[in-house]
């Protein structure tokens, strides 16, 4: 404490031109310091998970994938929203268990906030995989990637995921709006992966994830695109370095009423019906709860 009071003091009697400069230079060292943190977590993420699938290499990848998601990634999520300064605000009853999580959609935070708060394999987009040495690596984890240009890759996905969801107990969660929103809006969703509510058998639960704060002030027009991946003109390392250089981003997560499998089949609703009740869901509760 001595030593934050000391270097405060020092800067009180930096003249007012000097000064300006002075914070450019914290906020550099602040945001250096942030890089090297994620990235040493997220190289000791993935040497950890290597490291187990040799230790458990006479096991199914089943169990594989199940202990890598409960016991690396979903810490690994943690440590790496903290990292980056993102607080999660949870509402009620957070605890999802085997089943398929449908969420709103406006980045690559969201994913993270999913896999942190439950033990989760997220779908994620053909593009992902076909980064260099990452892809492969999460393939080797368990995640499920999909091609939404390819239409008929689809069931094959869903056929993935239903066996993940069977074998592992873990959660499945996918993005129905097919894309990112701009973090104020609900894109209209997409029934196709709504199919995997009728082969797995597992319940469906509605999630909502909204950016309350970016350093600490109401999200606006102007700063949201800095946390909102949404036609982003940058490439995606340069949207996260502007993520990085925030102080703080706090979201809130709200786990909504479940549609069980038992109602999807005594009253033998149609994967479009699903879907539109998902979206009916999350649609109300933001219409009901906007923030910006």
């Amino acid at each position: 404490m001595e030593y934050v009071n000391n270097i405060f003091a020092i800067i009180s009697t930096i003249k007012p031109k000097r000064l300006k400069n002075t914070k450019k230079l914290i906020v550099i060292i602040s945001a250096s310091f942030k890089i090297m943190s994620l990235l040493i977590f997220f190289t000791l993420g993935i040497v950890l998970s290597l490291v187990l699938r040799l230790v458990l290499l006479f096991t199914s990848k089943w169990f594989y994938i199940k202990i890598n998601t409960k016991y690396i990634l979903r810490p690994l999520s943690r440590y790496l929203l903290f990292l980056a300064g993102v607080k999660i605000k949870k509402t009620g009853d957070v605890d999802i268990t085997n089943a398929i999580i449908v969420s709103n959609h406006w980045g690559y935070i969201d994913s993270l906030v999913l896999m942190a708060l439950s033990p989760c394999i997220v779908i994620s987009n053909v593009d992902v995989m076909q980064l260099p040495f990452i892809g492969k690596i999460m393939m080797l984890m368990g995640f499920v990637f999909v091609d939404r240009k390819n239409k008929r890759s689809i069931p094959i996905v869903l056929e993935r995921a239903a066996i993940i969801l069977n074998r592992t107990n873990l959660n499945i969660a996918f993005f129905p709006e097919g894309g990112t929103g701009d973090g104020y809006t609900l894109r209209k969703f997409k029934s196709s992966f709504f199919d995997l509510a009728f082969m797995a058998k597992k319940n469906i639960a509605p999630v909502v994830i909204q950016i309350e704060t970016i350093n600490n002030k109401t999200p606006t027009e102007d700063n949201i695109n800095r946390v909102v991946y949404h036609n982003y003109s940058g490439s995606l390392f340069h949207h996260i370095l502007n993520v990085i250089r925030l102080k703080s981003i706090e979201v809130s997560y709200h786990v909504l009423p479940q549609i069980s499998y038992y109602e999807v089949y005594s009253k033998y609703l149609s994967r479009k019906k699903i879907c539109k009740m998902a979206e009916e869901e999350i649609s109300d509760f933001l219409n009901k709860n906007e923030r910006y």
